[in-house]
């Protein structure tokens, strides 16, 4: 279980107060920065009390707890405000207790609902003074978790507890309310040490892989009366063009009537040899010859059939696609064997990569990558489209003096020959590597930032150094360190709350 805790703070007026980890926070209440809704629900527990303030994880849950300092004989009530992480949306149900111990002996109350959405009220009065451990066991249909916060301190009198808090020392930050924070997409994140990667930042081009292409040839000769246009889509078996044949001996119907009368004959031929051979007047030899004669016109025939119309030779596009090139005009004269139009498949794809020579001996490690859409920004990984490496030697050719590198991948409709793609090549590996997510960081004028979690509504903007990034995550190399705990979603919104720190504050009371 990790904690945050609040550095001790004691406000005299309205203003925030926020924290670095991993320290506790005193106060009397907290302040909007921006306007936003104040928590209205939360007492007032007069200006002589401490307020104090925690922040725990454990099992995927956030803790964030204030309360006032625990004094002998006085009751503290405490707002206690669950997170699920995985959603970071308040806990809608379920009960707590708290419980004060101190060896074998202790008290606890049990609160069985939220008195608003996430926030659960119990209370307690310590007996004695002394050094306690103060536990919170929360049980909802999501499962059970606890977090302890040991030691914490019972004080004899109010005064010992603002004497306590007089003596810590905090930093200012930015204010997010858990209530504007579960009304918005956000998410933390505690940073841990993981692997990373050289990366070739370079560009790449869609293209149409050479077996998903289909070239469609006139099969006789005659006018051609097209009926697609360029990048229509057709389907398997759909009509995209008819051949109108010329002279008696391209002539398609004469065709048809010389294939109809030769599948006649043979296939008359045929059913007498089953009789004759049945009879043993025909030998085998000759009745397989009459049989494979009687198969080759039926073929001849039928196909002729489907392919001929009232207007000439129909051509059927033979797989799906789009049709990515027209070569024969409409109306032009065309000979048997002359390109007509080309099928390109719109699902398997090849992604192209240029690598610049200087960046040659890094080409053979190349092992995944990731692809911008320059419009949108938006990244896709080589895994989401279900893609490999097919090419990476390094070699440049005649008309290109950068290195190719080939993906084969499957179309998720977010691509189209002819785009082109930011490609970030990934190669080699570095361990132990401080990374994060691109939408934690803020640009501001060149520089770079991220929010860091310093208590429950607190957040510290720290400025970051970032390294290599694969369109998706940034390496850092300055700024962080393992533990922190930063903001993967969310962060403009707490920017825009840091920006309207100028306007009156709108005070609530925990």
């Amino acid at each position: 279980m990790q904690i945050l805790k609040y550095i001790p703070i004691i406000i005299l007026i309205g203003l925030l107060q926020s924290c670095n980890n991993p320290q506790k926070s005193h106060g009397h209440s907290h302040d909007v920065i921006g306007g936003a809704a104040a928590h209205d629900d939360h007492d007032d527990h007069g200006s002589e009390a401490t307020a104090i303030s925690y922040t725990l994880f454990a099992d995927g849950y956030e803790l964030f707890v204030e309360f006032e300092s625990l004094v002998k004989g006085q009751t503290s009530s405490f707002a206690a405000h669950f997170t699920r992480l995985d959603t970071y949306k308040p806990v809608l149900e379920g009960q707590i207790t708290v419980s004060l111990i101190k060896g074998n002996k202790g008290i606890r109350h049990t609160v069985e609902k939220p008195a608003s959405p996430g926030i659960f009220r119990p209370a307690l009065q310590p007996k004695e003074s002394g050094t306690y451990k103060l536990l919170f066991e929360l049980k909802s249909q999501h499962g059970d978790v606890t977090f302890a916060i040991d030691p914490i301190e019972v004080f004899s009198t109010a005064e010992d507890a603002a004497i306590a808090a007089k003596d810590d020392e905090h930093i200012d930050g930015v204010s997010f309310l858990k209530e504007q924070a579960w009304k918005t997409e956000f998410a933390t994140r505690e940073i841990k040490p993981e692997p990373f990667y050289s990366i070739i930042h370079t560009s790449a081009r869609v293209k149409n892989q050479p077996q998903s292409t289909t070239l469609m040839h006139a099969k006789t000769e005659g006018s051609v009366n097209m009926l697609i246009v360029l990048g229509q889509s057709v389907k398997k078996g759909d009509l995209v063009a008819v051949i109108s044949s010329s002279g008696v001996e391209n002539n398609l119907s004469f065709k048809l009537n010389k294939s109809s009368i030769a599948f006649e004959k043979s296939r008359s031929d045929y059913n007498r040899a089953k009789q004759l051979i049945a009879e043993n007047l025909v030998s085998k030899k000759e009745y397989l010859n009459i049989e494979s004669r009687y198969k080759q016109d039926s073929l001849l025939y039928f196909q002729l059939a489907n392919a001929v119309s009232q207007n000439g030779l129909k051509l059927i596009a033979p797989a799906n696609g789009i049709v990515t090139k027209i070569t024969s005009e409409n109306g032009q004269f065309v000979k048997n064997g002359d390109p007509i139009l080309t099928i390109n498949s719109k699902n398997n794809l090849l992604i192209e990569a240029y690598v610049n020579q200087s960046d040659f001996e890094k080409v053979e490690g190349i092992f995944d990558a990731n692809f911008s859409k320059t419009e949108s920004g938006e990244t896709i990984t080589l895994s989401e489209l279900k893609g490999k490496i097919v090419a990476k030697n390094g070699f440049v050719s005649e008309s290109n003096t950068r290195i190719p590198v080939s993906f084969y991948v499957q179309n998720n409709g977010m691509l189209m020959p002819g785009m082109y793609l930011e490609a970030f090549l990934k190669t080699g590996q570095k361990n132990n590597a401080i990374v994060i997510p691109l939408s934690s960081v803020i640009e501001e004028q060149g520089q770079h930032f991220v929010y860091v979690q310093a208590g429950g509504e607190s957040f510290e903007k720290r400025r970051v150094q970032i390294a290599n990034n694969d369109g998706i995550r940034t390496e850092i190399s300055s700024g962080l360190s393992v533990g922190d705990r930063i903001v993967t979603e969310g962060a403009y919104q707490i920017k825009l709350a840091a920006m309207a720190g100028d306007l009156p504050l709108h005070g609530h009371t925990h």
